[in-house]
């Protein structure tokens, strides 16, 4: 970390720190870490005076129980059945906590996904017009934005679009913060913060405050927009009068950062819910328990070892203007990513396996440190909704978006409807309609639609693992012999699972062929953008299973990430 005087402030890193910390002396050693504590293996010194010198704060974290050889959750300490299994915890956690529980979705619950993918489909690099008709965050714009060729020189025209104004709110003033800012190195650290840190410094609020600021002026009347992000990108759009009135409730708030350290604690350490904590723990080796616990207290993406007491103010888009935390309890960055990459970018840093979220924080960097720099050299156009992706649509087909460089003729050669096309949302014969006719199959024959389902187990016999015979009866020989522990490890079954048939039948109940039929669409019989399940092979048919590597392909791909032992 640098900090010099006046305006100029850098909490970045480049790379792994020494993690001797003096915070109450706001003093850290400048150096980078080389010598890896060989009990946690999680932080790394320069030298033996510094391990030396910090061992009396260190042992507290290396020497946590969380990291015993020996530590069980809960449930098996105390001798009865996991809440997520009895059902015990609902009627207590739901009526107090259930905005938390069930709160937004503000990060990625599945991995980033290229939905370009120029190698499988359209190989050679020509203009395109992409639509996040249900965006959520930023990482699938930004993957697919890093993954096109380096040298790209088409017109990219993106539509961003979600019915949450917290989540366009943040996806407008991250554009602002890596397209504006003239010191993309700064402008990078503050996006990675500003994204997923509960705090950050008050001189990276001071330029958040700058990014709402520029942004303000460019809103017209009726919350129009029109702004440039550099001299080839530029941001149009409608957002509405909800985002207005969300930036003035967000900055007339009153809550500091004891309210928000009690409010993480009140969340993340509610008694109700520590089965669910625990059951993510059970799967994860001693210091990723160490490192999963250490974001769960403080919610800061940064090396396990690296000086953190200037993130001392609260980051305000992660919480309502009462100092609410926004999402459930489980919220989770490093769901959003390709674990493996993400442990690699780590070591190319000098991270350690051990710290996730170090690793976690270098990935980003490079990431949006890349993506920054093509906002400035390629030739971008974002077009910014705030709506119902079935009202932007009829609005769109209707010639009312044409002021904001959408006309009824636009026609889109990928269109990513996220999870949408579960029931729970519009469901899949809506969607199809609504969108299906905006693809420019007649100019593009790779032109796709693509979406997935978090929800379509739950209404389908014969989706889970645990509804088959053969692995019941195994899932009931390894509980007897484990005692309790393999209920954490339920829905890790579902990775070596051909569900596929079941799919089909869900797909069946909802008229799929109907609606392919009446839009004047087909299905892909080979996936050319994304595999069919997480970790499958990309070119396998519906019935192929994810395939892991090695051991550690599994581990990181099931064992720490909520999502995947679900979806895989």
């Amino acid at each position: 970390m640098k900090v010099v005087s006046g305006s100029e402030f850098d909490a970045s890193l480049s790379r792994a720190p020494c993690a001797h910390v003096v915070p109450e002396e706001a003093w850290s050693c400048p150096n980078e870490g080389r010598m890896i504590c060989s009990n946690c293996n999680i932080v790394a010194y320069c030298s033996k005076d510094c391990q030396r010198n910090h061992w009396r704060t260190h042992k507290q974290d290396c020497k946590d129980p969380v990291r015993a050889s020996d530590w069980k959750p809960a449930w098996v300490l105390e001798m009865r059945e996991p809440s997520f299994v009895s059902g015990q915890e609902s009627s207590n956690w739901l009526s107090r906590l259930k905005p938390i529980a069930l709160g937004m979705t503000l990060w990625g619950n599945v991995p980033a996904m290229d939905i370009v993918n120029l190698t499988h489909n359209e190989i050679i690099a020509k203009d395109l017009v992409l639509a996040f008709v249900a965006s959520g965050d930023l990482r699938n714009l930004i993957l697919t934005v890093n993954r096109l060729p380096s040298d790209y020189s088409g017109q990219l025209t993106v539509v961003l679009n979600d019915y949450n104004p917290h989540i366009v709110l943040r996806n407008v003033l991250l554009l602002m913060i890596l397209g504006t800012y003239a010191d993309r190195h700064s402008a990078v650290d503050v996006a990675l913060h500003f994204w997923y840190s509960a705090f950050i410094p008050i001189q990276y609020e001071v330029l958040v405050q700058e990014a709402i600021l520029r942004f303000t002026k460019q809103l017209g009347s009726g919350g129009t927009i029109s702004c440039p992000l550099s001299s080839t990108s530029s941001m149009t759009g409608l957002i509405g009068p909800k985002i207005v009135e969300l930036i003035q409730t967000s900055y007339g708030a009153s809550y500091g950062f004891d309210d928000v350290v009690n409010e993480i604690n009140r969340v993340r350490f509610e008694p109700s819910r520590i089965d669910r904590h625990h059951r993510q723990y059970t799967r994860l080796e001693p210091s990723h328990r160490l490192a999963f616990l250490e974001f769960r207290r403080f919610g800061i993406v940064l090396p396990f070892g690296a000086r953190n007491d200037h993130f001392n103010t609260p980051n305000r888009f992660l919480f309502s203007p009462e100092g609410t935390w926004l999402q459930n309890d489980l919220a989770n960055p490093l769901n959003s990513w390709d674990p493996l990459a993400v442990v690699e970018a780590g070591k190319a840093h000098g991270a350690v396996r051990a710290d996730l979220y170090g690793c976690l924080y270098f990935y980003l960097s490079d990431l949006l440190r890349e993506f920054a720099d093509r906002l400035g050299r390629f030739r971008i156009s974002f077009r910014m909704f705030q709506s119902d992706a079935g009202e932007l649509s009829k609005a769109m087909r209707s010639g009312a978006l044409s002021h904001y460089g959408l006309p009824a003729t636009t026609r889109f050669d990928r269109i990513d409807v996220s999870n949408i096309i579960d029931i729970e949302y519009m469901g899949i014969p809506r969607v199809l309609s609504d969108w299906g006719p905006q693809l420019n199959s007649d100019a593009n024959k790779h032109a796709s639609l693509i979406g997935y389902s978090m929800n379509w187990a739950a209404h389908q016999q014969g989706a889970k693992a645990e509804q088959d015979d053969d692995i019941k009866r195994s899932i009931e020989i390894l509980s007897s012999q484990y005692a309790g522990i393999i209920s954490a490890y339920h829905h890790s079954f579902t990775a070596v699972y051909d569900n596929s048939s079941a799919f089909e039948k869900y797909l069946a109940s909802q008229d799929l062929k109907k609606v392919l039929l009446t839009s004047r669409l087909k299905r892909k019989s080979t996936h050319t953008i994304f595999p069919h399940r997480l970790c499958a092979p990309f070119d396998g048919p519906a019935s192929a299973l994810p395939v892991f590597a090695n051991d550690e392909s599994w581990y990181l791909n099931v064992c720490p990430m909520v999502h995947n032992a679900d979806t895989c």
